[in-house]
């Protein structure tokens, strides 16, 4: 014989509203403020299958727990002041460089939140400002932030770079919300993201404009180079080489990256090529394997060209319309 139900004066109406809203789970105290008493959720996890998943929040349902719902979870434990931290966060704003953990969430809260890690919740307990964006279900750090939570989290500075170009590359944020967000955390992991920021600054969007940069400046030959920079063509059309050096019209392009939702408008590699050569500019290729495998043999094809060219200046027509690309 079933157990009866305890009696409660719960808004069964107001319940389902509730859990609909997010994605079956909810907090004990959201249960209790329904009209629901301890009784009438031990009664609900004993015959209704809802389990507890985090302390005093419950899985209104019997089986496995989504990712998704993990997240609501997470920000139902950790308070309103909470929000989405890190990777997911990135992946909401639409970074891909990052991939989740599917068994982890990570959170940010206030300093003086009561929160603590537990579970499968990271809780990051900051004294910085983040803003927040609200869905209809979630809470998310501003996109600053969470990139920045997310390249803290690693030591690797290729990975960390690559964080946060793809950030950049894909209008997420912008090189100065990142140094913001970076600045404004602890001193604590920084030094592979004080890096990144550095070449960020400097204009590289990606970690093979980086390994080249690393090289060009290493070289006693070579100037220093413009990365990014919007150039006008004879024709009016604009390019972005990724790398030039403006007293000899040299341009190198690091090919191997995805094309990026950039000013350019040449997102082929052959045609932006053909273009650049056609208005006079001498482009040298190399992917990002080659600057990791043979960088002697790459500078040293580098130097012999601007050795040749130095002094020349841009072709006729060309002309620079910005030192550097970097996303609005």
């Amino acid at each position: 014989m079933l157990a009866a139900m305890p009696r409660t004066s719960v808004d069964r109406h107001a319940l389902g509203a509730v859990l609909a809203s997010q994605d079956h789970v909810i907090h004990r105290r959201q249960a209790y403020a329904l009209g629901m008493n301890p009784d009438g959720i031990v009664h609900r996890v004993q015959y209704d299958g809802w389990r507890e998943i985090l302390r005093n929040v419950f899985l209104a349902h019997p089986g496995e727990t989504s990712h998704r719902q993990r997240l609501v979870a997470a920000c139902l434990y950790a308070g309103h002041a909470s929000a989405v931290d890190a990777d997911d966060a990135c992946v909401f704003y639409g970074v891909r460089a990052v991939r989740p953990a599917d068994d982890l969430v990570h959170v940010a809260v206030p300093a003086d939140a009561t929160a603590r890690t537990h579970a499968f919740v990271l809780v990051r307990r900051t004294r910085a400002s983040f803003g927040v964006t609200r869905t209809d279900l979630l809470r998310y750090v501003d996109p600053a932030t969470a990139a920045i939570a997310s390249a803290r989290r690693r030591r690797d500075p290729r990975r960390v770079l690559a964080i946060l170009s793809d950030a950049i590359e894909r209008r997420v944020t912008t090189v100065d919300a990142l140094t913001r967000a970076h600045i404004a955390g602890s001193t604590r992991n920084a030094r592979a993201t004080d890096a990144a920021l550095t070449q960020l600054r400097a204009g590289v969007h990606s970690v093979g404009e980086a390994d080249f940069r690393t090289l060009a400046e290493a070289s006693p030959v070579l100037p220093a180079f413009a990365y990014n920079p919007l150039l006008r063509l004879p024709d009016g059309r604009l390019v972005s080489p990724d790398a030039i050096a403006l007293d000899a019209g040299l341009v190198h392009e690091t090919n191997g990256r995805a094309a990026h939702a950039r000013e350019d408008l040449f997102a082929h590699m052959q045609v932006r090529h053909d273009a650049m050569t056609a208005a006079g500019l001498v482009v040298l290729h190399n992917p990002p394997i080659r600057l990791l495998r043979e960088p002697r043999q790459v500078i040293h094809e580098v130097e012999r060209c601007y050795l040749r060219l130095a002094g020349r200046g841009l072709p006729p027509g060309v002309d620079v319309v910005r030192r550097a690309v970097t996303a609005a």
